[in-house]
């Protein structure tokens, strides 16, 4: 378990200079572009708007406890900053979802030799979009329900001293399934499994999911960050979790006959 934050280090050093390599430029433009686009959005939306949420948050605060307004002041703070975050990262991810399937497919086939398609047919990129598209509805039926458990623990005494740091970690928590999981599907792995198969290395998803946040603060740079993290996801499930997993997606094909 020790090593597993060096497999990760190791992995995103190896995915930025593999994303400017010439089979992978086509795969990142699109995406590229479209989180450049959300990612300015995000900025305006943060500064016109955080002040003035955080004020109304705190008008919430009963004036016997005005004393504690600094660790409610952080306690909103943090709330909204989430909040802001996540709203937009939805938006960036769904609409890219296609993209990074197909860039982590490239990277699977860079570095195994192993063929997911032997011609991107029309029927083929349909399905793909379609696939992606419904896994990422299921990432978000996952973290609605336990992103708003999060919140109400924060409006709970003493409880929400410690609200931030959960928050913190759910967000290392989904930033690793976010981007890990399209290796995992594009290899037949169900969204239940991959999730088991991350489970079982928690520190290894949770050093991802810290690098990529660091990553997302970093202007400029946090508009590579979506597609070096799918690279380094790549990276690891060809690393750690493929063997271990084996290659459904050969087995399936088998089994229904295809060659």
């Amino acid at each position: 378990m020790i090593t597993q934050p060096f497999k990760v280090a190791g992995a995103f050093l190896k995915a930025m200079s593999l994303v400017l390599s010439k089979e992978l430029r086509l795969f990142i433009l699109v995406p590229l572009l479209a989180n450049f686009v959300l990612m300015g959005l995000i900025y305006i939306v943060a500064f016109s708007y955080f002040q003035s949420l955080l004020d109304s948050a705190m008008g919430y605060v009963p004036e016997w406890v005005a004393f504690l307004n600094w660790l409610f002041y952080l306690i909103f703070g943090a709330i909204i900053s989430v909040l802001l975050f996540y709203s937009f990262s939805v938006g960036i991810n769904v609409l890219a979802a296609p993209f990074m399937a197909f860039l982590a497919e490239k990277v699977e086939e860079k570095e195994t030799g192993k063929i997911f398609y032997e011609e991107l047919t029309t029927k083929v990129i349909l399905s793909i979009i379609g696939r992606s598209l419904q896994r990422e509805l299921q990432k978000i039926v996952y973290f609605l329900p336990r992103f708003i458990l999060l919140l109400l623990l924060s409006f709970i005494p003493i409880v929400n001293v410690i609200a931030p740091v959960l928050l913190l970690l759910f967000s290392f928590w989904m930033l690793s399934i976010q981007y890990m999981d399209y290796a995992f599907d594009n290899n037949k792995v169900k969204f239940h499994d991959m999730r088991m198969a991350l489970r079982s290395k928690p520190l290894l998803c949770w050093t991802f999911g810290g690098i990529v946040m660091v990553g997302l603060t970093i202007p400029l740079f946090n508009l590579f960050v979506m597609p070096i993290a799918v690279v380094a996801a790549t990276l690891l499930w060809v690393s750690v979790f493929r063997s271990q997993h084996g290659d459904f997606s050969a087995l399936l094909d088998r089994s229904n006959g295809i060659q």
